[in-house]
């Protein structure tokens, strides 16, 4: 049985808890965080104004069909496109979930998210040549209380630079 963001709170007794996304991950963030007002503070990553314009991933940059279908067989062949296969040799080094992967990759939002629901404080982490993560001041000026962070690298180099996880330490001590 899948539980919501809401339900799993409840069952960990949880009054309030911090929230860390990035990629799609931060897409799942933002969206859970237009929902649930216990989220105390919010990071979101590798994410810009397509959340705000296109509901979801930057299909500007990405196919969001091909994505989905690099991420659902299991041996991905020869992937043409360097940013799914750059992105598929990522979930699978950190071992994330393919299938969810895909799905969060095929679903887009029909109605606009409506991101000024946020009450956590934001910070929004992006790699200064992160392609996926374009115009980040448009998603910042969407969410109440946020505030943009750039270190060097793109979608996947941002987070190895040396001041990615203090910022989100920093962020979340706050």
């Amino acid at each position: 049985m899948a539980l919501d963001m809401s339900e799993l709170a409840d069952h960990l007794g949880l009054e309030r808890f911090d929230l860390v996304g990035y990629s799609m991950g931060g897409v799942t963030a933002t969206i859970t965080a237009t929902q649930e007002p216990r989220v105390r503070r919010l990071v979101i990553g590798g994410i810009g104004s397509a959340i705000v314009e296109l509901g979801g991933v930057d299909t500007r940059v990405m196919d969001r069909d091909a994505l989905a279908d690099v991420l659902e067989q299991d041996d991905p062949g020869a992937v043409t496109d360097p940013t799914i296969a750059a992105f598929r040799g990522f979930v699978d080094a950190v071992g994330g979930d393919r299938l969810a992967l895909a799905a969060q990759a095929r679903s887009v939002n029909r109605t606009p998210i409506p991101l000024d629901r946020i009450t956590a404080p934001t910070l929004l982490l992006v790699g200064a040549d992160d392609d996926l993560a374009s115009r980040p001041e448009v998603l910042a000026a969407a969410i109440p209380d946020c505030r943009i962070q750039v270190v060097p690298g793109d979608h996947m180099g941002a987070l190895a630079d040396p001041g990615f996880t203090p910022a989100i330490i920093a962020h979340l001590a706050g």
